[in-house]
């Protein structure tokens, strides 16, 4: 998917250097829904919802490289983004509709 694999795979960051990245993405992606939202304290640096999708797309990337670099090949990469993908997007319907029986 979009050369996840073969890019992480040139990339030289370790695992624990990449879940690192993840978290400052996360920040960053809070930043831009704090400003994007008007919270109070973050309207002066006027961020948009387009700011918030580039933000959520840098963190989405980051984190499938996680899980690229946590992989042994990329077959292995495939296999896991989507059965894993699958089961969290289940549980969370699952979720969903456990909320609105109740």
């Amino acid at each position: 998917m979009f050369n996840i694999f073969d890019l992480t795979q040139k990339d030289p960051k370790t695992l624990q250097e990449r879940a690192l990245k993840l978290a400052e993405e996360a920040g960053e992606l809070a930043q831009a829904v704090l400003s994007a939202t008007k919270a109070p304290g973050s309207e002066y640096k006027n961020q948009t919802l387009a700011d918030v999708r580039e933000e959520a797309a840098d963190a989405a990337i980051v984190a499938m490289s996680v899980l690229a670099q946590a992989s042994s090949n990329r077959e292995e990469f495939e296999a896991e983004l989507t059965r894993l993908m699958a089961e969290k997007c289940a549980k969370w319907q699952e979720k969903l509709q456990e909320s609105a029986g109740k």
